[in-house]
């Protein structure tokens, strides 16, 4: 065998010996370690997934804890505990019904905002109008009707200790409607509505008002108040002379 063949055959058992083989028993692999990190990473998705809820209902549960805090205390989650103490009666009670009113409207109504005044006897909701009724709609959706009733039951009872009223004005925008487009105009309707359906439950006409006001277009202004006395609660117009 000539030199020149020799080299050729070391050369070519060298590439040989250095690819993969192509038959023979299979290397056995460490099976453990995948079912490990298989495992691990189930239970961190699981864990993600448990916190992931837990952010989402967060806003919920704090309004359920709420809602028992009324009922075994009375009082609202939004007065310190010192200051809960040396409330009145009749002050524990508005706190008592506004924290039932705020729980009503932040369970049922989607971006609600509550403003209550400095004297703690006014409560106000803001809700955007698209929450209550649909598009050039003049009824309310379907799925408040539970909403109502239960707005109805809660202002009812709590006439039975304190006179207390609620005003509804719908935000018409940059300026109010004509006096003669007023009938017919969708803002009034709806603000009609809102009063002949509480009506419908129960609620007193004489503890209802409704209006329109200039600006805040797009959200309906629910007004929830102390009547300060027996006396009619609009203006009279000056005569005429």
């Amino acid at each position: 065998m000539s030199l020149e063949t020799e080299a050729n055959n070391n050369r070519n058992s060298v590439v040989i010996d250095m690819i993969e083989p192509m038959t023979g028993p299979v290397t056995p692999k460490n099976v453990n370690a995948v079912i490990f990190v298989s495992l691990y990473l189930l239970l961190l998705a699981f864990f993600i997934f448990l916190h992931s809820i837990s952010v989402m209902q967060e806003d919920r549960v704090r309004t359920v804890l709420g809602s028992v805090q009324v009922a075994f205390n009375g009082l609202s989650r939004d007065t310190p505990a010192d200051r809960q103490k040396k409330l009145s009666g009749e002050e524990q009670g508005t706190q008592a019904f506004h924290a039932k009113l705020k729980n009503v409207f932040e369970t049922a109504v989607p971006l609600v905002e509550a403003h209550t005044s400095r004297d703690g006897t006014r409560l106000q909701f803001s809700v955007p109008l698209r929450q209550l009724f649909a598009y050039r709609s003049l009824e309310l959706r379907e799925t408040l009707d539970s909403f109502i009733n239960e707005v109805a039951a809660t202002l009812i009872s709590r006439n039975g200790n304190v006179a207390t009223d609620l005003e509804i004005l719908i935000g018409t925008g940059v300026a109010l409607p004509a006096v003669d487009d007023v009938a017919n105009d969708i803002a009034a309707l709806r603000a009609s509505y809102l009063a002949a359906t509480l009506m419908d439950r129960g609620v007193p006409s004489r503890n209802l008002s409704i209006g329109m006001a200039a600006g805040d277009a797009g959200l309906v202004n629910f007004s929830f108040f102390l009547r300060s006395s027996l006396e009619h609660q609009f203006r009279p117009e000056a005569s005429k002379k």
